[in-house]
């Protein structure tokens, strides 16, 4: 079954860099990626039949995703969606919840320098951790790691 691509977040007509992405959370869209890594991790699981001590197959029998990245900026509506509250005004206020947050579907979009575009769709993500380092003379830095029960991949040919 193919699927579209997701018009996910407003338009951005103009890449900033070469080997840029995106990631959007509905309508929400973060550009400012400084590296992503996506693992689809699989356990194994050794079948054996009476009598015997070698396996007569092996099969996967249980699927992890998980997305980290790292981003050259401080990602607000990010850090809102990680913490699982936040309240929109001046200041902004993000609380974290005693409890389950909202699971999310963001999508990762990726480009490479021949205009190749390829999409991950992420099934009931949560965020696992989150890290902000601030320096000086430099851009801060925020690094996030996810974990999904599923993920899709759409690509260019």
């Amino acid at each position: 079954m193919t699927q579209q691509f997701q018009a996910a977040g407003t338009p951005v007509n103009n890449r900033f860099v070469f080997n840029s992405g995106q990631i959007d959370f509905g309508n929400t869209r973060v550009v400012a990626i400084d590296n992503i890594s996506l693992s689809v991790d699989w356990t194994d699981l050794g079948l054996y039949i009476m009598n015997s001590v070698k396996m007569a197959d092996i099969v996967r029998h249980s699927l992890k995703c998980t997305l980290s990245g790292k981003l050259k900026s401080y990602p607000l509506e990010m850090d809102m969606i990680a913490a699982g509250s936040s309240a929109i005004g001046v200041p902004d206020n993000a609380d974290t919840l005693d409890g389950q947050p909202t699971l999310q579907n963001p999508v990762v979009t990726l480009f490479d320098r021949n205009n190749k575009q390829i999409q991950y769709q992420f099934s009931n993500a949560l965020f696992k951790s989150t890290k902000f380092t601030g320096k000086a003379e430099d851009y801060g830095e925020w690094d996030f790691e996810m974990v999904s029960i599923d993920v899709t991949e759409v690509a260019t040919a």
